[in-house]
This record gives C-alpha cells, sequence and structure tokens, in this order.
C-alpha cells in the first residue's frame, strides 16, 4: 500500500467511512448526470423497448480498373 502513513494522521474508524461515503456519492452524481442527459434511459427503465435507428448502407462501388497483364516470356 503506498499511503499506508495515512492512518497515522487519520483514524480507520474515520477515513474508511469517508472514503467509502465519497466513492457512494461520486457514483450517484455519476448516474444522475446519465440519467438526466440520455434521452433513452428512462423509457429503458420503465420497459418501453427502444427502436434502434438503423445507419444506411452505402451502396457506392468504385469501379477500378485492373491493367492486363502480358504473359512474361521465357529467354530461349
Amino acid at each position: 500500500m503506498i499511503y499506508h502513513k495515512i492512518w497515522l494522521v487519520v483514524k480507520p474508524t474515520v477515513g474508511i467511512p469517508v472514503f467509502l461515503g465519497a466513492v457512494a456519492v461520486g457514483s450517484f452524481a455519476v448516474h444522475l448526470a446519465v440519467g438526466a442527459h440520455l434521452d433513452w434511459i428512462k423509457p429503458f427503465i420503465n420497459g418501453t423497448p427502444v427502436a434502434v435507428k438503423k445507419a444506411e448502407a452505402q451502396t457506392t462501388t468504385a469501379a477500378v480498373a485492373i491493367p492486363e497483364q502480358k504473359p512474361e516470356q521465357k529467354p530461349k
């Protein structure tokens, strides 16, 4: 453990709950932000099937000219 000396300053009975509380608050904040900024989350959680937008496939083909190769002649 890199920061093992922190427990000489902060008691584990205080530091561990503070650390776990900070992790819980951070996780809640991230989930709240994701739920507030994505419009498909609420219908998905409520059971409404989410329609998937299909990307239109581009069917453009490029004409590739392959030059004819002359058969190599063996030296006589």
